[in-house]
């Protein structure tokens, strides 16, 4: 299939997410720059990115960790998280509209990010959602607009994502629709443990 920019007027920017530890891989080092068939994760995931963005990406997480790449942010907040690291990464940026990814997501299928981006509309949220009613909060586009419920969350402790939902507009990409880009919904496999590594690497090895 042909990847083709997206012509829409609005201005992406993508947000990944890469404070993660690899302890549970077994690794000292940083989650994201662990390498698969010879590739740092997280450029194996700024490749996809660059279909639907041009430069405009940021990286949350420790900067010392991240020194070559060349808009690195801190996580705003001393806790660790989701929450803290989409708020982060929205502050920083200077797009009303960021598309939101972890660093261990090798398979992310551009035609799906690419979908997503489309049905951006007003909303505020644009997420993945199947198996009835699991979401995938890191492979979802988010507006600035969230900022402040993010803020005001954190500060009091609420770090789930779905309490951000009642006070914005929430659109949801439904497993059909995800399944028609994306059969066998590989964009949300990512790497938490050894097993993850070793399928990933196999998968890699079935599809070249």
């Amino acid at each position: 299939m042909e990847i083709k920019k997206n012509k829409e007027s609005h201005r992406l920017t993508a947000i990944i997410l890469a404070g993660g530890e690899s302890s549970r891989i077994g690794s000292d080092q940083d989650k994201a720059i662990l390498k698969l068939n010879g590739k740092r994760l997280i450029d194996i995931v700024i490749s996809k990115l660059k279909h639907i963005v041009e430069d405009n990406i940021i990286i949350v997480g420790p900067p010392e960790k991240h020194p070559s790449y060349k808009q690195v942010v801190p996580d705003l907040f001393n806790q660790k998280g989701l929450m803290v690291g989409l708020y982060s990464g929205l502050k920083a940026s200077t797009s009303q509209y960021n598309l939101v990814v972890g660093c261990d997501m090798p398979f992310l299928k551009v035609e799906l990010l690419q979908y997503i981006e489309e049905k951006i509309d007003s909303n505020d949220i644009i997420i993945p959602r199947y198996a009835k009613s699991y979401i995938e909060p890191l492979c979802a586009i988010y507006s600035k607009d969230c900022l402040e419920i993010m803020k005001r969350n954190i500060e009091a402790g609420i770090l789930s994502i779905r309490k951000v939902f009642p006070y914005v507009k929430v659109k949801y990409i439904e497993e059909k629709e995800i399944k028609s880009v994306d059969p066998e919904l590989d964009s949300f496999f990512n790497i938490n443990y050894k097993e993850d590594f070793i399928r990933a690497e196999e998968l890699i090895r079935k599809t070249g």
